[in-house]
């Protein structure tokens, strides 16, 4: 039977599938269902120093299975996160603590965050940040100051630097995501003429398959760039989809959208498609197809 089992960094993994910061890892409870499920990793919900605001409806779908979201981080407040989060079911999968945004955000949240969860990784996104390179890299090191467990940087697709971006934090981050939503992005209902989403003008960021292939080009222009394991997110709904960033670059892959759409059983499912291709074409273990893409 083929090998789904992967080390990422320090962190050893049942399978390469986890979950993506969303609305589908919004409580302990529905964390708790991933984990019965088998899913590979726990990835929470983004959280910060202040709870969130946004309007609502803050999630629609839009074409070709996608979604639209004008959510930003978690509604509620770091307290309530984190109590929240104290009662999940900590199993063989590791769990992953997502915060945002600041250098200052970092320096207060990540040493609560370290000592309260336990987390076994942070992950910080610069989804809301300014893109300049200095600045994210000085989120990282204020990151990487204050705690002693390893940091993930999750990549927004829009970053017009990546090159730069990557050589100033690779000695400080311990891996990459890739990517966050991509936008702004516009759907609007045809016989209302009225947006889909509750944002003041209907903007709002698009997930799901239409963003795959532009998910996938930034985890194989990031493999060119970095030795450091890089998770692959974005549009990923069947085993194959998850095996084209393996093959892209990625270590492992985490899972958002399907999961909103599908529910928990996703991860599972996903996990056990990537195996049963791999067995079909007759590999002993999912690394075995890891940087294998070539252009023709």
């Amino acid at each position: 039977m083929t090998n789904l089992n992967i080390q990422l960094g320090t962190l050893s993994l049942p399978s390469p599938v986890l979950t993506g910061a969303g609305p589908n890892v919004r409580d302990h409870k529905i964390i708790n269902k991933a984990q019965e499920c088998g899913v590979g990793g726990i990835v929470s919900k983004t959280f910060s120093l202040e709870a969130a605001k946004y309007p609502k409806p803050a999630i629609a779908k839009t074409i070709g299975n996608g979604l639209l979201n004008c959510e930003t981080w978690s509604d509620k407040s770091m307290e309530e996160c984190i109590d929240d989060y104290k009662k999940i079911k900590r199993g063989d999968s590791p769990f992953i603590v997502s915060i945002g945004y600041s250098a200052e955000d970092m320096e207060k949240l990540g040493p609560l965050v370290e000592r309260e969860l336990k987390p076994d990784a942070i992950e910080f996104s610069t989804h809301y940040q300014d893109q300049k390179v200095e600045e994210l890299a000085d989120v990282a090191k204020a990151l990487r100051k204050s705690v002693s467990i390893p940091i993930w940087m999750k990549i927004s697709p829009n970053h017009p630097f990546l090159n730069e971006l990557i050589a100033q934090s690779e000695d400080v981050v311990d891996a990459y995501v890739a990517i966050n939503s991509l936008g702004p992005a516009l759907d609007f209902d045809i016989n209302s003429k009225k947006a889909m989403l509750g944002s003041p003008e209907g903007y709002g960021w698009l997930s799901g398959p239409p963003i795959l292939p532009i998910a996938l080009q930034t985890v194989h222009r990031i493999r060119q760039l970095t030795d450091k394991p890089i998770i692959g997110v974005g549009g990923i709904e069947t085993g194959e989809d998850a095996l084209k960033f393996i093959m892209a670059g990625a270590s492992a892959v985490q899972i958002c959208s399907a999961a909103i759409r599908r529910g928990p059983s996703v991860y599972k499912a996903v996990a056990d498609e990537m195996q049963w291709w791999l067995e079909e074409h007759g590999y002993s273990h999912v690394h075995d197809v890891k940087d294998s893409f070539g252009p023709r």
